[in-house]
């Protein structure tokens, strides 16, 4: 053999053994793959035959119970204070229209017994209904449950009751006194007027009680032009003031009563 063909011998030997060594490399590098998908798949495989074979209970030798403490029993909403069951909705929820005194004129405030008289008077079914089922009246609409669904119709008239209750234990006992008394204006006012005219924040539109220096030129007018406008609603160029506040239920002598105690607190 010749020395040309000994060196096509080892350079065709060389290249076969090497195409074989890279052979053997990817064969290990697939395997090795191969391997460990086989791996996850049997790590999965037994984990879900533990969760299908789990005991579904154990036995407890008599004496090594573990006893668990139940969890403190949650009191009923309104009551974790011993008051009211309907306090908790009216806070809050109801107090955002009917706890606002510069919205008398338009919204029945709690408390205000004349404002309450004559819806009281149509029962206490109905003021359910309307509050459940909403109402829209001459000054307005009410959203059924106040605007929020979550409520059941329980929460909703346990807090109608509260409401109602603030009337026979508050303002009335206050309004009976002032009755008494024989100072209606004083009454009325309490229980009407202030939710206007004894509002501080709104004494740029409103003239407050007290206040001297706006009420001066009212009162120059004349105390008829006050009672007229008292009783008949009054448009000015910072708003307006309907007649009898809101309340036509009361009379003209109760309004007249009213401005003059109002006139009073500035002489």
């Amino acid at each position: 053999m010749s020395k040309e063909q000994d060196q096509v011998f080892f350079r065709n030997f060389s290249l076969v053994v090497g195409a074989i060594a890279v052979m053997m490399v990817v064969f290990f590098i697939v395997a090795q793959f191969a391997g460990n998908d086989d791996e996850a798949d049997a790590k999965m495989r037994a984990a879900q035959v533990a969760e299908l074979t789990k005991p579904v209970g154990k036995v407890t030798a008599v004496g090594d119970e573990v006893v668990e403490e139940a969890p403190p029993a949650t009191p009923p909403a309104g009551d974790a204070s011993g008051g009211h069951p309907g306090q908790a909705v009216y806070d809050g929820l109801c107090v955002n229209c009917h706890g606002i005194p510069a919205m008398a004129a338009m919204i029945p405030q709690t408390g205000d017994a004349a404002a309450w008289e004559t819806r009281i008077e149509k029962g206490i079914d109905t003021l359910y209904e309307n509050a459940i089922n909403g109402f829209t009246g001459d000054m307005g609409m009410m959203p059924g449950k106040g605007g929020n669904p979550n409520l059941s119709d329980d929460e909703v008239k346990a807090a109608v009751d509260y409401m109602v209750s603030q009337l026979e234990s508050g303002d009335t006992a206050a309004a009976d006194t002032g009755a008494a008394s024989g100072d209606v204006g004083k009454t009325v006012y309490d229980s009407l007027c202030v939710n206007c005219h004894g509002v501080a924040a709104l004494a740029a539109m409103i003239p407050q009680t007290g206040d001297a220096a706006v009420w001066a030129s009212r009162i120059e007018k004349g105390t008829d032009t006050l009672y007229t406008n008292a009783i008949n609603g009054f448009t000015g160029d910072l708003g307006m003031m309907p007649g009898k506040g809101g309340n036509p239920d009361l009379s003209d002598d109760e309004v007249k009563a009213a401005v003059d105690y109002m006139i009073k607190q500035v002489q």
